[in-house]
């Protein structure tokens, strides 16, 4: 047969723990509620029947609980542009052609490539294979 007697005293004391942390939670309120103002409204909205909570738990004096909440500006958050992007591209490349030369592999730069132009009077580059 199963023993319930256990899981019984267990659940009892977690609802017991339960209902100190709720009455903590609404002494609270009441608390938060009196300095705002709203008197013994906030008393009456309390429940009645609450067993004592430890002191410990009990709420903060009332000259310690801040009156006015003031939000948080937030910054909005920073963007590079494409030229700022393009030159930490370009930096990125040259470092690691650079540790590249230093270790004996790097290939010529393309900055430094020959390019392939036009020449000036209209014709073709000589590498392009001319069709007659």
């Amino acid at each position: 047969m199963i023993d319930l007697n256990d899981a019984v005293t267990l659940l009892q004391a977690k609802r017991k723990e339960l209902a100190d942390q709720l009455d903590a939670v609404d002494k609270a309120l009441a608390a938060l509620r009196s300095v705002d103002g709203a008197g013994s409204a906030a008393a009456l909205a309390a429940p009645a029947a609450t067993p004592a909570v430890p002191a410990a738990t009990s709420a903060a004096p009332a000259e310690t609980a801040p009156s006015v909440v003031h939000p948080t500006k937030l910054k909005p958050r920073r963007t590079l542009s494409d030229e700022h992007k393009r030159a930490l591209s370009e930096g990125r490349r040259k470092a690691h052609h650079s540790k590249a030369a230093a270790k004996g592999l790097a290939r010529e730069p393309i900055d430094q490539a020959p390019a392939l132009a036009s020449a000036g009077d209209g014709r073709q580059p000589r590498l392009v294979k001319r069709t007659k």
